[in-house]
């Protein structure tokens, strides 16, 4: 027995344009909808259209003819405005949450309370009031309250996270970056940084995470909190090229330090490729600065300073004393052993005050003897301007993105620089030293010395970062390369490129730096494999834990004694916002929320 075909249109399962005017039902979106009170039928029958009709709206019947038609317009009028409302409050109330993003990440990346998010409203408002009252319920609808805020910050640290976690996936060489440093609540936090270079030459460098250390601190633990950021971050340990510490033992010593065992596990993994160790080269020069003490004269400098400094009366009588004489500076500055430049910001002021310190100490019966001996001034005086000239190359070797073999290079220039210094100093000529020139020194004995003791210190700090100087020469200068001073691999290629005069040409313009040369004109050809993964593999290396030390300032200024009830998690997520150079995707996130209206 044949079945018989539904006919849908004889079912009149297909919406009846006669309906409207007779049932008062319009189909919107695809669905039959009631213009009287906006209720929707499941099934596209007119028994079922008819039922709600007689059942809801009877009243109606009593409408008809031109009236009808009237009523009918009138409330598919009323339909359609409300539709647009609906859809303009969708778009404004998402607007109001890219807003409260867009807020939520100044305050993280300015390092500022969560609460400040009212504050931070109470501006807006009062602004709005003034200028432009008629748009007040726009921003008054923008959510900036304290969770909000802090939801808002962890939401985009994890979505910064999972563009970082992008980039790390496709990493041919990456290096890392270690620190531990401990917070106003004596937690020890380890800053977890890594460099990247693709296979397009991109290069990515960004904090991987503040690890807090809850117990010990040992290599053991920090391999462990490495591993797991390794871990989450999926980075292939086999791409591994560098580490770079502060030089702590738990970093690099040689059974137990980090490295050592970081290069133990890669073994156990089958990996056999050397890790190099970097120990930071700005700590190194720091050290260097620190043997350059003439100790009699730090003694005498930090005591007078403790003495003005440290007691209130005093304090405040030396600041009347420099602001009577109009001195050149209004006050003195602390010294601080651990802060870079603030040995010489501190030597600077003592010798530019040295007539007021000298004149205060004698007012106040203390022994001044030092202040007015032309030799002891003569030792402060060079002591100032080699910290200066320390201070200089200090900030040569600081910032983000520093390429390892141009640090390298600073370092041979200021080793350069002492051997000039040595050779004028035992000639009594100061032409790099203008505040010991004043002082018209009698003896360079001691100065020359310094000088010399310095020149080893560095031939000895510096000497692990030599051993790679081949290397970085074939980066930096590869057509003054040797062929035969440059490893097998490469030297075909290099043959190549040293006998092509356009290459040679595009190296000596001076509108591109040496990572995009390598990109833009080697890598894209296709014939210099090896050359290119070299430049990656140098591009990729750390030469300081600059980048920690730099987090661990913001950590001070975020988690300090106000803010010390911090989660580790919230200090997290604001230190990445604050410090990494991808922005969280703000519009896509927004989509994601539910919109709600600020109360």
């Amino acid at each position: 027995m044949a079945t018989k075909c539904r006919k849908v249109d004889v079912e009149c399962r297909i919406f009846q344009d006669t309906w409207t005017e007779k049932y008062f039902f319009i189909q919107h979106f695809g669905t039959p909808t009631c213009l009287i009170c906006h209720s929707s039928v499941s099934v596209n029958k007119e028994v079922n259209i008819r039922r709600h009709y007689e059942t809801r709206h009877p009243k109606f019947n009593e409408i008809s003819g031109q009236a009808r038609k009237h009523e009918v317009h009138n409330l598919k009028w009323g339909l359609e405005n409300q539709s647009l409302m609906s859809k303009k409050k969708s778009v404004e109330s998402e607007r109001n949450t890219c807003a409260s993003y867009a807020v939520s990440k100044l305050i993280a990346e300015n390092m500022k309370p969560f609460n400040d998010g009212d504050f931070v409203k109470e501006c807006l408002m009062a602004v709005v009031d003034i200028l432009c009252p008629e748009i007040k319920i726009s921003f008054s609808n923008v959510s900036l309250s304290e969770r909000t805020v802090a939801r808002r910050i962890e939401e985009m640290s994890v979505d910064v996270k999972k563009s970082l976690k992008d980039y790390c996936q496709h990493f041919q060489f990456f290096s890392i970056a270690l620190d531990e440093s401990t917070d106003t609540k004596n937690t020890a936090q380890l800053a977890v940084f890594v460099r990247g270079v693709n296979s397009a030459f991109d290069t990515v460098e960004e904090l991987v995470q503040l690890v807090p250390m809850k117990g010990t601190t040992t290599g053991a633990d920090i391999l462990e909190a490495l591993l797991k950021c390794t871990t989450d971050m999926e980075l292939d340990l086999s791409k591994l090229v560098c580490v770079a510490t502060d030089g702590a033992p738990a970093m690099v010593g040689e059974k137990k330090g980090v490295v050592a065992l970081l290069q133990n596990h890669m073994e156990g993994l089958g990996i056999n490729h050397k890790i190099e160790k970097m120990h930071c080269l700005i700590h190194q020069e720091a050290l260097c600065a620190k043997s350059s003490n003439l100790k009699d004269v730090m003694d005498v400098v930090v005591r007078a300073v403790n003495m003005i400094l440290s007691q209130g009366l005093n304090h405040r009588q030396f600041q009347q004393l420099l602001s009577e004489a109009e001195a050149q500076y209004g006050d003195l500055l602390y010294f601080c052993d651990v802060r870079w430049l603030n040995r010489g910001a501190m030597l600077e002021r003592v010798y530019a005050l040295r007539e007021e310190i000298a004149t205060f100490l004698e007012g106040k019966n203390v022994n001044a003897s030092e202040f007015r001996d032309p030799k002891w001034l003569s030792n402060l005086a060079f002591l100032v301007d080699l910290t200066a000239h320390f201070n200089n190359f200090n900030l040569q070797l600081q910032g983000r993105n520093q390429l390892v073999h141009e640090m390298c290079g600073h370092i041979v220039v200021f080793e350069t620089k002492l051997h000039l210094w040595e050779c004028q100093l035992e000639k009594s000529c100061y032409a790099h030293f203008p505040k010991l020139k004043e002082t018209q020194p009698t003896d360079t004995n001691t100065f020359v010395t310094v000088i010399r003791d310095l020149k080893t210190e560095f031939s000895s700090r510096f000497a692990d970062i030599r051993s790679h100087t081949s290397e970085f020469r074939l980066f930096a200068t590869p057509f003054d390369m040797d062929i035969d001073n440059v490893p097998e691999n490469v030297q075909m290629e290099l043959i190549e490129m040293q006998c092509s005069d356009v290459l040679r040409s595009k190296f000596k313009a001076t509108d591109i730096s040496l990572p995009e040369f390598y990109k833009k004109y080697l890598l894209e050809t296709g014939m210099y494999t090896n050359l290119v993964d070299h430049a990656k593999k140098m591009t990729s290396m750390f030469g300081s834990t600059y980048m920690c030390e730099q987090l661990f300032s913001k950590m001070k200024y975020t988690k300090s004694k106000l803010r010390n009830r911090l989660t580790d998690a919230h200090l997290d997520g604001i230190l990445y916002l604050a410090s990494s150079s991808l922005s969280p995707n703000i519009e896509r996130l927004s989509s994601e929320e539910q919109h709600q209206v600020s109360h």
